[in-house]
């Protein structure tokens, strides 16, 4: 088999021009479920090796990550320079939903146009599918589960293997062939703002057993498992997309906490990994490991084994960018050891990182051989997962018996029932009588997160907690209520014997969210129950009478706690907090700043979002 892989492989890229290799170790986005010329000429005019599913069902945005532009202004074009078509949609249209069996055919589609460019070459399609607030496709009914720390919650290795191995065969039917997971940051820093329930937890030895379980499930199903965020984001205080972070780990605290979940998915086998844009002066006091070939070739390939293909994080984030223009640092990654470089939201800037990476090569920068060492490697993961034979082949109808199966939709819904964890409940206000006037309080979830249908929308907890009784109050509020939304919400309160709320935590509401509310509810003298995905403070606060934690807004994680709060489900005994809070009994609240008085905010704001 690696003898005939590596004849086949040597073959493709003997044949291949400058300009294949350079498109193919880009990884861009696609977000849509259509062609347009944008898409289209990513795939055909700039060779795109693969393309990464987005979740805002809005074909394409403004060239902005994060509300930063990605543009190099000085950019020197080439004589030989070409841009592709643009697309110039805005987020005012709500986004489509997109059932699995339609993205089937729209990846079929993509992969046919590929496999017809000169190289014949088939993409590697890729995802984030997490758990949580990153699952980055949602429609349709497909399966969800929640993220790491509530499959640790859990604390069984079989059934985390058999959630990955549940998830990658229902995406690998789809067409998808890679997932960014699973997340080996041990979590150490409980205010750490873009880890959090990503991780397995902050035990790096009990995280290493389920990174283990996690990459063995998903590449038994055919799905590339891709361990991230090498060399571990789980100290951090700062989020990569605002700021260059540094891990001030020494040495030996790197090989006891970071680099044990990385080794455990380097021997499990994993096929992928993700850098982080974060700089380890254990290993390198000057460059961040996606542009270190003192952390990429010397620690990961020398020390640590790792054969496989090493990706970059999404190379637009501030942390690179604030330092190093977007072309530059593409050919500067791969010459450190990326072999392919993941482009988000930098639409605008595709042909110059196409040019950056070209030119570095013409100019004696980034030698040609350190980019046919990226391509080689490229072709081989395609070449093992069969995707020469395979790719634009599959079965929409065989998509839709997976997902709509029985016993698959009931494994998703033992999943979240299991994760479910009673964090607070002294009063014993549990469970929820029908003769209380309850007052229910919603957040409305950003809407790229959605499956935009019936099973997945914003009133997913509203409507199960009336499926228990109609002697309710139904409200809701932004992610991060306004003064007009907590108004409101304080004069309800009075009509009730009780709140029911949410208090879900997203990383990207920078604005924060609902235990603001929280508190104000009990300073006016209410009580209030909590539901929410996050075991630390923000998420459980200090104030509310009641916790639920189910570590997940996804639907069903959102339907069984409004289950549990009712009593016709119980929360596992075996169920346990995966983490140790004790560090953060002594951290005093975050101040909250007030909000002026705004409208709530329309359901479809978030559509296209990035």
């Amino acid at each position: 088999m690696s003898a005939e892989r590596d004849k086949f492989v040597a073959s493709k890229l003997a044949k291949m021009t400058l300009e294949e290799k350079c498109g193919q170790v880009l990884t861009f986005t696609w977000r849509g479920a259509y062609l347009t010329p944008s898409g289209f000429e990513q795939i055909t005019r700039l060779h795109a090796g693969g393309l990464c599913l987005e979740p805002y069902a809005l074909e394409t945005c403004k060239n902005l990550y994060w509300g930063r532009s990605q543009v190099d202004p000085n950019f020197k074009k080439p004589k030989d320079w070409f841009d592709i078509a643009h697309t110039y949609f805005d987020d005012r249209s709500f986004g489509v939903c997109v059932t699995p069996e339609e993205l089937t055919a729209a990846l079929n589609q993509l992969q046919q146009i590929a496999l017809k460019r000169p190289a014949g070459i088939p993409l590697h399609i890729t995802i984030d599918m997490e758990g949580d607030f990153k699952n980055d496709y949602t429609s349709g009914h497909v399966i969800q589960f929640p993220p790491p720390m509530g499959i640790t919650a859990i604390g069984d290795l079989d059934l985390a293997y058999k959630v990955a191995n549940t998830l990658g065969k229902q995406m690998a039917l789809i067409g998808i062939t890679q997932f960014y997971h699973p997340v080996c940051d041990v979590n150490i820093n409980p205010l750490n703002p873009e880890i959090g329930v990503r991780s397995f937890g902050d035990d790096p030895q009990k995280c290493a057993k389920f990174v283990d379980a996690t990459v063995r499930g998903y590449q038994d199903a055919g799905i590339v498992a891709t361990i991230k965020h090498f060399a571990g984001r789980g100290d951090s205080a700062t989020d990569a997309h605002d700021t260059l972070d540094v891990c001030k780990g020494d040495l030996k605290r790197m090989k006891e906490v970071e680099l044990v979940t990385f080794q455990a998915g380097v021997n499990a086998g994993a096929k992928a990994l993700m850098t982080a844009h974060t700089i380890f002066p254990a290993y390198d006091k000057e460059f961040p490991a996606t542009l270190s070939s003192k952390i990429l070739v010397d620690l990961l390939r020398k020390e640590m084994g790792f054969q496989g293909v090493v990706v970059s994080d999404a190379i637009g984030m501030a942390a690179i960018l604030k330092q190093w223009p977007l072309p530059k640092a593409c050919a500067m990654a791969i010459k450190a050891g990326v072999d392919t470089i993941l482009l988000k939201a930098d639409d605008e800037s595709r042909s110059q990182c196409f040019f950056g990476i070209k030119g570095a090569v013409e100019r004696g920068e980034l030698s040609e051989e350190r980019l046919n060492d990226a391509v080689r490697r490229l072709l081989c993961m395609k070449y093992d997962q069969g995707l020469f034979e395979k790719a634009g082949k599959m079965d929409p109808e065989k998509t839709h018996i997976n997902v709509h199966s029985k016993e698959v939709q009931g494994f998703s819904r033992e999943v979240a029932e299991k994760a479910l964890l009673v964090v607070r409940d002294d009063k014993k206000l549990l469970p929820l009588s029908k003769d209380k006037r309850i007052l229910v309080i919603e957040q409305i979830i950003p809407y790229s997160f959605l499956g935009k249908d019936l099973y997945s929308h914003p009133h997913m907890f509203c409507e199960q907690m009336a499926k228990h009784s109609m002697n309710l109050i139904l409200d809701d509020t932004g992610f991060h209520a306004t003064d007009e939304d907590m108004e409101e919400a304080l004069k309800l309160a009075k009509e009730a014997d009780l709140v029911v709320m949410t208090n879900y935590f997203a990383r990207i509401e920078k604005k924060g969210n609902n235990q603001r509310l929280v508190k104000a509810l009990k300073a006016a003298g209410h009580t209030v129950i909590v539901v929410t995905n996050f075991p630390y403070r923000k998420g459980v606060t200090r104030e509310a009478d009641v916790v639920v934690c189910n570590f997940s807004g996804s639907p069903d994680s959102i339907r069984a706690a409004a289950d549990l709060l009712w009593g016709t489900i119980k929360a596992r005994p075996t169920t346990k907090m995966p983490i140790d809070l004790s560090a953060e009994a002594n951290i005093p609240d975050e101040p909250v700043a007030p909000l002026k008085p705004g409208k709530k905010p329309a359901a479809n704001m978030w559509a296209g979002k990035c």
